[in-house]
């Protein structure tokens, strides 16, 4: 049994790389009022025209009773309000994480637009309040993500969001010579214990997991959309990587045996750190494993946009820690909002 602490702190590094295209085929058809002619939208052919009309028909008057599967509308729920209000441009240097809920009342196990339009404008109330609320230099949605609860003994959905909103914050993109990390931090309180080493004392608030995550969004790879382009994501997949739990983190080199921080805690076990305290030169070895970790569990047709170190207790084995390394990716689209005169 693990308990989980998550760190965020997240930015990127501009990388060319590919645009990629969302590939699932569903088609809805909309009035050409220039020529009262039906064309079909679809989302392969054009993302950002089929969400668009799909947003407009869920606001309309007329929307009616149509009704979508848990699934569709979950998927709809969080496509519609990242081409709303996500702006996935890089580079950015750091990422602010907020979580809210809506309860979702269901019709036997689908929902109706009317439904889905109420979670959307109260989800977007949530967006509007953290974005005015974010401090950070450059500010932007970088990307939503939704999820359902399907637990509740009434039959309603529990629907959750994720927002990331990131901005910039200067860094330096490898550890020097005074980068000694206590392993132990801990987001939820904003509390970890710093610098340690011949360093100890400095820097109290943060730890290694939290400047690990810093450093690694340098190397997310930038995803080019032409001049008078904007970026936003769907799909969003997070992939959770634990130190020790597949054969791939293992490696011979590696201060620990893995290509993410573990410490055994056992005496005998190469692992063990008993000061608790990262040097530099171990710090970059997994900052440097991390682009490899990151494209090695990268789902086919997305790409990484953020990534977050977690510090974890093994409270099966008293005084053993590990690092978790959660990475999103997704589907990345441009869509064209015209030239800066």
């Amino acid at each position: 049994m693990k308990k989980t602490r998550i760190v965020v702190g997240v930015l990127a590094l501009a990388v060319v790389a590919a645009i990629v295209i969302a590939c699932t085929k569903e088609e809805k058809t909309m009035v050409d009022q220039s020529s009262n002619q039906m064309t079909t939208v679809s989302k392969e052919d054009d993302m950002s025209a089929y969400l668009k009309h799909f947003k407009e028909k869920m606001q309309s008057a007329e929307k009616g009773n149509e009704t979508l599967s848990l699934e569709d509308a979950r998927w709809h729920l969080e496509a519609v309000l990242n081409y709303t209000y996500g702006d996935a441009e890089w580079p950015f240097s750091a990422i602010h994480c907020d979580t809210f809920y809506y309860e979702l009342p269901t019709m036997g196990g689908v929902v109706n637009l009317v439904q889905l339009n109420e979670a959307f404008n109260s989800f977007s109330n949530n967006v509007e309040k953290v974005y005015e609320e974010c401090t950070l230099p450059e500010k932007r949605i970088l990307a939503i993500q939704t999820r359902f609860n399907t637990d509740s003994k009434d039959g309603d959905v529990s629907a959750q969001i994720i927002i990331n909103t990131c901005g910039i914050m200067p860094v330096y993109p490898r550890f020097d010579y005074t980068d000694y990390w206590h392993d132990y931090y801990d987001e939820d309180w904003h509390y970890g214990y710093g610098k340690c080493g011949p360093y100890s004392g400095q820097c109290e608030g943060s730890g290694a997991p939290h400047e690990l995550t810093n450093k690694a969004n340098l190397r997310i790879p930038e995803y080019g959309c032409l001049q008078g382009y904007r970026k936003y994501v769907t799909d969003v997949s997070p992939v959770e990587i634990h130190a020790i739990d597949d054969v791939f983190l293992r490696d011979s080199n590696s201060p620990c045996g893995y290509k993410i921080y573990y410490n055994s805690n056992d005496p005998y076990d190469p692992s063990h750190n008993p000061s608790h305290c990262i040097p530099p030169e171990d710090m970059n070895y997994y900052l440097d494993k991390f682009i490899e970790i990151m494209m090695y569990f990268k789902p086919n047709g997305k790409e990484p946009i953020s990534a977050l170190y977690l510090y974890d207790i093994l409270t099966s084995i008293p005084g053993a820690v590990l690092f978790r390394l959660d990475i999103d990716y997704a589907i990345i689209h441009c869509e064209y909002v015209g030239l800066d005169e």
